[in-house]
């Protein structure tokens, strides 16, 4: 087990973390468990992704592989609220973009047990259990390839829209959105299928201020409404923000507010006092200006909702194609080739066997 502040992140080998940072002492670091350590009945295969809200683990428990999120000291209620969330949205009908919740415990029902806690080290850690799912965090595609092609950053892009829309209809908002939190997986035609791992405050109204807390978001993915009230009201814009925000970083191959090697408060004065450059992308029409927009300061000077954001940016990209699913095995042709290859070995063996 390591140790991580999520303020520098700086990673300690050996469970002793002296951190630079004086808000981040080292008893309040966050654990990582590495491969093959165990969280209660689970043993972990890898970390997937490290937010500031929780740690995402790939990990089996008895023979099934699963996702495992822990909550980060700090940010337990946004993991219980969030379980529920995710209880409330499947009784209206699982959106396919985002992961299964499980039983938290093998033996119990995921209604009775939507999340679980257990107590490691003396700390009680709060968890879910969701359905495996395959990809790639987006940050770390990003960190590879920090321009993709401009037709997959679309697809991504509106496939993550489609999700926000349908939270959106459920009365609640995201406001925590970042690559970080996109799993991305590439079929077999190479086309990305992303889902999203979090929902965020999942809620709206007066709920979203009584819900927030800064270590749910980088402040680099902030939306200035969130900081200061004078930029506007805090509703369906400011998830267009978010989702501008990844586009941009896909078009420009950078963040529009860096953030890296910089304290959170240069930061969220940098997000509050300046607009970011324009994405730089001379060689497309519309979608730049699209993004811009989208991450305009001001409320009102973007896209009021998720559909208006859709809207503009659809007629530029072709549709999101359908997944090809794997052909099942056609029993019916496997017995007829079975048969011929049988008529075929006996009458060789009749024709040697009649060889004088």
């Amino acid at each position: 087990m390591k140790r991580i502040c999520q303020k520098c992140n700086i990673i300690s080998q050996d469970f002793n973390l002296w951190c630079q940072e004086t808000y981040c002492p080292a008893e309040n670091a966050t654990e990582i468990f590495d491969n093959g350590e165990w969280f209660g009945p689970i043993e972990i295969i890898q970390p997937i992704v490290i937010t500031r809200s929780a740690i995402v683990y790939h990990a089996r428990r008895a023979e099934e592989e699963i996702l495992l999120k822990v909550a980060n000291i700090g940010c337990e209620e946004k993991l219980r609220s969030e379980a529920k969330a995710f209880l409330t949205l499947a009784r209206a009908g699982q959106h396919p973009l985002l992961p299964v919740l499980l039983p938290a415990h093998p033996q119990g029902s995921v209604v009775a047990h939507p999340y679980g806690w257990t107590v490691i080290n003396g700390r009680v850690k709060y968890y879910e259990v969701f359905k495996y799912a395959d990809g790639a965090i987006l940050r770390n595609l990003l960190l590879r390839n920090p321009q993709p092609w401009f037709q997959h950053a679309g697809w991504i892009l509106l496939s993550i829209a489609d999700v926000i829309f349908y939270l959106h209809k459920a009365g609640r908002l995201h406001l925590c959105l970042n690559p970080d939190v996109v799993l991305v997986r590439f079929d077999k035609q190479g086309i990305p299928r992303p889902m999203l791992l979090d929902l965020g405050v999942s809620a709206s109204g007066n709920a979203v201020f009584e819900m927030w807390n800064p270590n749910y978001n980088l402040p680099a993915y902030i939306a200035p409404e969130m900081l200061d009230g004078s930029k506007g009201s805090v509703g369906p814009a400011t998830d267009v923000y978010g989702m501008g925000l990844l586009l941009y970083e896909m078009l420009a191959g950078h963040p529009a507010y860096p953030y890296h090697l910089k304290k959170d408060e240069a930061v969220l004065k940098n997000v509050l006092e300046s607009a970011p450059a324009p994405t730089g992308r001379i060689d497309l029409k519309n979608i730049p200006a699209i993004a811009e927009k989208a991450i305009s300061q001001q409320v009102n000077q973007r896209f009021p909702d998720v559909l208006s954001f859709v809207r503009a940016l659809q007629p530029n990209f072709p549709p999101v194609p359908a997944e090809k699913k794997p052909r099942g095995v056609n029993w019916r042709m496997v017995f007829i080739v079975l048969g011929s290859l049988l008529a075929i070995s006996l009458l060789l063996m009749f024709a040697v066997a009649t060889v004088p």
